[in-house]
């Protein structure tokens, strides 16, 4: 399964979960909010201690990116 990543206006990253109705990329270009990157990856990537979820980071620069909100 995959998923939508993007940093919020704090820096802490957004999980999309795509629903199946739209691609994944009408999705990130529908939801991820303008000029922000965006990174699908798969779920399994993501890190399974959810505790901490505000300590997740991503480096959107360093890492690449799969494109921008519209």
């Amino acid at each position: 399964m995959k998923k939508i990543i993007y940093p919020n206006e704090n820096g802490f990253i957004i999980v999309l979960n795509p629903t199946g109705q739209l691609s994944l990329e009408e999705t990130a270009k529908k939801d991820v909010p303008t000029g922000v990157k965006y990174k699908i990856i798969n779920a399994s990537d993501l890190p399974s201690d959810y505790e901490f979820l505000n300590a997740w980071e991503y480096d959107f620069d360093k890492n690449g990116h799969d494109g921008v909100g519209a």
